[in-house]
């Protein structure tokens, strides 16, 4: 049986690998800050507010500190003038098998 501390650490290693937000703005990308990150349970959960209220959002990708892609999603949101929250979720399941 896998352990909480194992399940843990592997949420905890996914959020601290995640560093920024590219998001496609009219066509362009732009880079953003999160606004939050949490572990909820068995998800790693990340928050990107966009708040200048323009343009039309394509694409959003999360990337490690060396730009490297870790999650990416297509979409058509029209930002609204009390901006837009983005969130990512990425959900786990780690299996053990003992072999003998």
């Amino acid at each position: 049986m896998v352990t909480r501390i194992l399940l843990d650490r592997t949420y905890e290693f996914w959020r601290d690998m995640m560093k920024k937000a590219v998001v496609t703005i009219d066509g362009q990308d732009v880079i953003k800050s999160f606004h939050s990150q949490e572990i909820v349970g068995d998800t790693v959960k990340t928050y990107v507010y966009l708040d200048d209220g323009h343009g039309h959002v394509t694409n959003a990708k999360l990337v490690d500190a060396q730009g490297i892609e870790l999650d990416r999603y297509e979409t058509s949101i029209e930002q609204s003038d009390d901006g837009v929250m983005i969130i990512f979720t990425l959900t786990g399941t780690l299996k053990g098998e003992l072999q003998v």
